[in-house]
This record gives C-alpha cells, structure tokens and sequence, in this order.
C-alpha cells in the first residue's frame, strides 16, 4: 500500500500543474508565479519524515513536512490541484488572504473525502497587502492533527521589484506529544515537543557586521503561542499578519499566538554567535535543562556592511477609531469542564460549531465592532476569515492604532474589543470566524457568518449566480457555497 500511495504522489506531482521552483539556502521548497499565475499540486499523505535525526509520523503536502513557499503577486490567480490520499477529510484555508470565500476560492466549507481531489483557484485582489501568508487545512475535527503533523505552506504576496534587502524566512512548526513516546530524545532533553523551523531543529543564519536583514516569521503550529527572542538583538516590526505596522516599534521579543506572523528588521551587532530561541519552552535535562529552548543560530562576521538600506513604508489601512459602526455585537469565549478523560467542549456564545447553522448576517458596507470575552482561564486567540482588524481597546484600554491584524489573543479571564471593515464586495458570502488554537477550533469553538450585499441584484447578476450555483454545485462545492467568483 505504501508504495501506491508513493506512485501515486508522484505522479501527480511531475504529471499535474507546474510552477517555477527553486531550492534556496533555508532549505525550503519556493514556487513561483509566472505571467501571473500560479499552479501546482499539493498531495495529502500520511508517512514518516525526518526532523534533525528524529523520525516521525507526519501529514504532509508532497512529502515535505515544512511545507512548500508560493510566491505571488498582487493580481494573479493561485491554483491548486489538492488530492487527498488521506484517511480522513482535508481541505485547504488561505489564511489573510482577502479573495472571495465562495465557489472554488478560499472555501473553507469545501470538503474533500478520502481518494478525492479539488481543484482551488484563488485570484489574489490587486488590493491585497504584500506580507507575509500561509494556507492550512481546516476540516472540522480533523484540523489540529493535521495541522501538527504539517500540512500547511507558506504564501508570500510580493512587489514587482524584488527588495535589495536580503530576506529570511522562519517556518515554526511544532509537534505536541501528550503520552510517552518511546523515544528518549523527546521524552527527555525536548519534553514532548518537537519544535521545528524550517523543517529542521536548528537553522544556523550569516550576517556581516552592521548589516540590516528582513526576517519573516510564521507561528504554524497548531495551538501554541511562541516568544522569540534573537540574543543581544532587537527587532524592528515593519508588518504583522501580513499589513505594514505603524511606527516601526522596536521589540526584545516577538509574541506569536498561533497563526500569527511578523516581518521584522534585524540590525546585526558585532561579530559573534547569537542564539535564536522560543522563550517559556523547556528543553535539556540535569544541569543543561533551560526554561528557553535554541532553536538557531545568527553568525555575525567578515567585513563590515558598507551602506544602509530604507524601509519603505506601505499603505496603511484606514484608522477605524472615529468610524460610524453598523453593528455592535459580543462574543463569547467559554469551556466546559474537563471530564475524567480530559474531554472539554468549546463555545462561542454558549453554541458549539454547526456547519448549517448561520450564526451572524452582517450588511456589506458595515463598520462592526465586537466585543469578544474570553470567559475562561485558557488561552484563546480570535481569527476571522476574509478580513483583518483593528485592535482598539485590550481590557478596557484603548490600543494607539498601528494597523490591522488577523489574530489576536484574548486574554484570560479578560476581552478585546476589535472594529471589523465589512467593506470589500469580495468578501460577500459565507465564512468562518473562530479560537485559532485548534484544539478549541476542532471541538467546537467556530460560527459562521454571512456577509450580504442590500444592493437588489440585476437580472444579469442573477442569471450568472444561478449559472455559477449550478457550475459549482455539479464540481462538488456545497449548495450554500456556490456563487459568484471571476475565475
């Protein structure tokens, strides 16, 4: 059986879609767009991988448990022949991307079934922010394991010109072992966590003395929050989730809830070796046991850098602070206890997840704001599909604006309170929101929502919608799911 499914990953990968591929220093697999467009099979399987010298039972897109990198432009189409040689149910979320949520685009409603397969094709608006992206599965029930065992990519949405700044891209993925597994290296010096960047256990980086690098750093694990911290060094944050940041504040370290990511300016000090650690996370045994674990290396040498280079500040979003609200609303964020077995439901407003249920109806054109409490001693961490936000008071505290985001962690026994901008006709349709930590996710901490144009439709609108319900619902997209879509 396992040879099968090896022929049959292979063939679909040299026989289906192409794009342009390169092999870079940091290890990863880069695809490219060309004549703006990209396309390339993604192959779900079950198998061992190889972390450093561990070997493990992954879940991965083509074999390659970091996951590939799509490079797009603002404008292109991305395409995605998905086949799912999986037990189980899969899919695909492009997470902060801005595209629509109907018909074969960022459908998170789509479901493909064991030996089946999907044919994603998302035109990335002209509107869309270059940063920093990623895509995931995101079937109901299935997603943290899925997730963990890596399946999930990466997507940069980037400019024409290339940057004359060298760029570094971080992929943190981790796997979370509850019982002993047997192997004394991760129930012992890694105390169950196998935490990964790039694919690797440790990434080793080069700078020259006084030079400045960009770092991208993606947080793809499936629940846990992570803190980095570079030796000696600060970061300088230029974007997160994907939107420029204002002010350019400078951090000792980088706070990621799940899901979420962070373009950073790094200024190299003087010739040495730096450590580039997760914070709070255990590692080692005896008199090496550490709180940090080291996850990398940054070698600063050779001939001083001559030259300096200039952030160029992107657009920002709108200031949502003084906006006219359509609608206010209050999200809840509850648990039930643990059973005996450890077992515990999820809910957002005293609900747990029904995929035909609609959970909120919202008025393309509206300015929301939600109040979103988290009722519990547990971390938590808000997504929204679709869209970014806007922070504006954290406990009761306003937040000074600096742009928008697509997670945020709610704090314990605490809420925020965020202004969402229903005002891209893109968006129109029906999506998810829900805790990015995805064992929340997986039992029942999601609802839906449905952005609606008032706008009456015109005969020829109706007559492609119905056209377009009938396409998609034949190609295997669920009834409510069809729609219009461009592609």
């Amino acid at each position: 059986m396992k040879i099968i499914t090896r022929f049959l990953v292979i063939t679909a990968i040299v026989f289906g879609p192409v794009a342009a591929r390169s092999q870079e220093p940091d290890g990863l697999t880069h695809l490219h767009s060309e004549n703006g467009e990209l396309s390339t099979t993604l192959v779900a399987t079950e198998g061992k991988i190889r972390v450093g010298a561990l070997e493990l039972d992954g879940i991965t897109y083509n074999g390659d448990y970091a996951g590939p990198v799509l490079h797009v432009h603002p404008g292109d189409t991305l395409r995605l022949h998905l086949v799912n040689h999986l037990s189980q149910p899969t899919n695909l979320h492009f997470h902060g991307m801005r595209g629509s949520p109907l018909g074969n685009g960022d459908n998170a409603h789509i479901l493909l079934q064991p030996n089946s397969s999907f044919d994603y094709a998302m035109r990335i608006p002209a509107s869309q922010p270059v940063g920093l992206y990623w895509f995931h599965a995101h079937a109901h029930h299935f997603a943290e394991r899925q997730i963990m065992g890596g399946l999930s990519g990466t997507i940069l949405v980037e400019k024409a010109e290339p940057s004359a700044m060298t760029q570094r891209l971080f992929v943190l993925k981790d796997m979370v072992f509850e019982d002993d597994t047997g192997n004394p290296d991760i129930d012992g010096p890694l105390h169950s966590v196998v935490q990964s960047v790039n694919g690797k256990l440790l990434t080793r980086e080069a700078m020259r003395p006084g030079e400045t690098q960009l770092w991208r750093i993606t947080n793809q694990s499936a629940n846990r929050r992570l803190h980095i911290a570079l030796q000696d060094h600060q970061f300088r944050i230029v974007g997160r989730d994907g939107e420029p940041v204002l002010g350019a504040p400078l951090v000792d370290d980088l706070d990621l809830p799940p899901g979420n990511r962070f373009d950073v300016e790094v200024a190299s000090g003087a010739p040495g070796q730096y450590k580039l650690s997760v914070k709070g996370l255990m590692t080692g045994t005896g008199t090496d046991r550490s709180p940090d674990r080291t996850i990398g290396y940054l070698d600063t040498s050779g001939d001083p850098f001559e030259g300096t280079f200039v952030s160029k500040s992107e657009t920002l979003p709108p200031d949502l602070s003084t906006a006219t609200i359509g609608e206010k609303r209050v999200m809840v964020f509850s648990q039930s206890k643990a059973d005996k077995h450890g077992n515990q439901d999820f809910f957002i407003n005293d609900k747990m997840y029904d995929e035909a249920r609609m959970d909120v109806r919202a008025r393309l054109g509206d300015i929301e704001e939600w109040t979103i409490r988290n009722d519990t001693d547990d971390m938590h961490a808000f997504h929204i599909h679709q869209i970014g936000f806007q922070v504006v008071e954290i406990d009761g505290k306003p937040v000074p604006f600096t742009g928008y985001v697509d997670v945020i962690r709610i704090p314990e026994r605490g809420e925020v309170k965020v202004r969402l901008p229903f005002t891209d006709p893109l968006i129109v349709g029906r999506f998810m929101f829900h805790c990015h930590v995805l064992k929340h996710e997986d039992k029942g901490m999601m609802a839906n929502i449905e952005i609606y144009d008032p706008r009456p439709p015109t005969l020829a609108e109706r007559v492609n919608h119905l056209y377009l319900h009938v396409v998609w619902w034949w190609h295997g997209v669920p009834w409510t799911q069809c729609g219009l879509t461009d592609i």
